[in-house]
């Protein structure tokens, strides 16, 4: 993969677990700079395989998040909020994958981000997207893949079998970092920046 075709591109990742951390992985290795902001305690993912003697996290968390700069933000805090607009303002690209509407109650809805920063891309990358009845869910890779079809056409009929990797964790990743790239070509041209929705479920759906 060439390296240096993101070369001077800021990215803000507020996302945890899997598909937004791969998807900001793959902007990293196209030579973005990624900081990635996780609240105090760290993301979950840091122990979801287990943590080496004198490691602070595992193998997963640490290949998706190679090269990274990694701050610990509490984004409840009103001095942790003003590091985070000062961010913001420097951004390309802000990536996240919280819940439709938790953006909002920390004071970054959409309308505040525009004022921070005009050009910046934000892209949100929820289970179900921003509208329908299960935009407020919980979900996981089974339960995307279950809704999509994916698990109908894996294993038997009675016994389906999650696949391996997490496809629609993977693909929405990937998903999501393209959507990234376009909206910052679209975003150099126009001067504006822009919101982008990105559902893993429809990801899955679409594949």
């Amino acid at each position: 993969m060439n390296n240096n075709l993101l070369t001077g591109i800021r990215v803000l990742d507020l996302s945890q677990y899997l598909p937004g951390p791969y998807a900001t992985q793959l902007l990293a290795d196209l030579g973005a700079e990624v900081v990635k902001i996780e609240p105090p305690s760290g993301d979950p993912m840091r122990v979801m395989d287990g943590v080496p003697e004198g490691q602070d996290s595992g193998a997963s968390y640490r290949m998706i998040n190679a090269g990274k700069t990694v701050l610990r933000l509490n984004l409840k805090d009103a001095a942790d909020q003003a590091k985070m607009r000062a961010l913001v303002a420097q951004a390309d690209v802000l990536l996240e994958s919280l819940r439709p509407g938790v953006m909002d109650r920390l004071g970054f809805d959409r309308a505040n981000l525009q004022v921070i920063n005009p050009t910046l891309v934000h892209v949100a990358l929820t289970g179900w997207g921003y509208d329908g009845p299960y935009s407020k869910r919980a979900g996981h890779d089974i339960n995307y893949m279950a809704i999509a079809g994916g698990l109908a056409a894996s294993g038997t009929a009675d016994q389906p079998v999650a696949p391996f990797p997490p496809v629609s964790d993977m693909a929405s990743g990937m998903m999501a970092a393209l959507t990234a790239v376009s909206g910052l070509i679209k975003a150099k041209a126009s001067g504006q920046g822009m919101f982008l929705d990105v559902s893993i479920m429809e990801t899955a759906l679409s594949w």
